[in-house]
């Protein structure tokens, strides 16, 4: 059920229909506790004096009609002026005008309260004798119409108080819904464009690499490569188009990749420590692809004389470590720089683990070392 209401909660910020029952539903809720509310005050200033049928008929249609349509009205002049315009001065003759409309709803609601209650021989409420009566009596002093003014206006404040409130409140989760949205969208974007790079440029040299093989009648290496290369572009077809992938699978992506990386350098030394036994965990695809692509971008093709890639993990303390180290051509990573693939994994982690994980990068020399601990446990997956 609570699943339910959150799901009907988050379509109201964007379909019309679940909008209008959200209304529908808090006018319900509130007027009931109008009713409620006078009825408390009414009782304890005539113990005596209690509603009939009609009375709450008409008390229910008249707090709906009097707050409810003021309500709209000081949204619509006032509301969007002062808080989404900024626009003050304009906003606070909206409140003037509203105020002005709900005291003519009133009298006209009360003057109808006491109609109906003298036509069928009700008893008169006691805050329509105190407000109306004078009025229509003709026995009033001259400060009467000022102080029933007066009052009245500020039970427009106390009224809509609660309901403006709720707006506002919504208004700010609906912005926050829109801002978390718009940024999930763009960072599907970039994720996006981040497995485009992969394809064309990766794609291509792989490619070449297998048909070299086959000219060299290495057939056995040009399999093992077709079947890693099959492997990855599954995973980045299928796989990889969801939200979350359990990590078994992404580290079977990344191993995949090493072995497409790896017949492409003669002389790579290289050092992988990477778990057989993998938690049934669940992480976003491709977020620890860019460390390792980076390492081989910077470290195996960059035309060093003796490239080295050491790559390192361990489940620690139901976190994951990660630590990728690569040896660079400065002078080749000065004419290569620019790529976003690192930008993008930090944009992701903030979005999926804001606060909760550690990246580190470091450069001594000609050493480059990143360094990578998240939870096993995404938030945004708990959520």
């Amino acid at each position: 059920m609570m699943n339910g209401l959150q799901t009907a909660w988050k379509k109201s910020f964007t379909e019309r229909k679940y909008h209008i029952g959200l209304h529908v539903i808090f006018w319900i809720i509130y007027i009931t506790l109008l009713l409620v509310f006078d009825s408390f005050v009414d009782a304890s200033i005539a113990p005596k004096w209690h509603y009939h049928a009609l009375d709450i008929a008409v008390s229910g249609l008249g707090d709906l009609i009097l707050v409810g349509l003021t309500y709209y009205l000081t949204v619509f002049l006032s509301y969007r002026t002062i808080v989404v315009k900024k626009r003050y001065i304009t906003g606070l003759l909206g409140v003037i005008i509203c105020i002005a409309v709900y005291i003519n709803i009133f009298f006209y609601y009360e003057l109808i309260t006491i109609s109906l209650a003298e036509k069928y021989g009700h008893q008169l409420p006691p805050y329509a004798k105190n407000l109306v009566e004078p009025l229509r009596s003709g026995y009033f002093h001259f400060m009467t119409i000022p102080i029933i003014v007066f009052q009245i206006a500020i039970s427009y404040f106390f009224y809509l108080f609660l309901p403006v409130c709720c707006k506002f409140l919504r208004d700010q989760l609906r912005m926050q819904h829109k801002q978390s949205e718009l940024q999930k969208k763009n960072i599907q974007l970039e994720m996006n464009f981040l497995k485009s790079q992969i394809h064309p440029h990766f794609l291509f040299n792989t490619l070449n690499n297998i048909y070299s093989l086959i000219n060299y009648h290495e057939n056995d290496k040009a399999r093992e490569m077709v079947s890693g290369l099959s492997s990855l572009l599954r995973y980045s077809l299928y796989d990889g188009k969801s939200e979350f992938i359990f990590l078994d699978k992404e580290i079977t992506m990344i191993r995949d990749f090493i072995g497409l990386e790896e017949v492409r350098s003669d002389n790579l030394h290289l050092d992988v420590n990477i778990p057989e036994d993998i938690p049934a965990a669940k992480i976003p695809p491709f977020l620890l692809l860019p460390l390792v692509e980076n390492a081989f971008k910077h470290g195996a093709n960059s035309q060093l004389s003796n490239p080295c890639i050491k790559i390192e993990m361990e489940i620690l303390d139901q976190h994951l470590w990660l630590q990728v180290r690569n040896c660079f051509d400065p002078e080749y990573r000065r004419k290569n720089s620019g790529g976003l693939g690192l930008s993008n994994m930090r944009k992701r982690l903030d979005y999926y683990y804001p606060g909760n994980y550690l990246l580190e990068i470091n450069e001594k020399e000609d050493i480059h070392t990143a360094t990578l601990k998240l939870p096993l446990s995404c938030p945004k997956l708990d959520a």
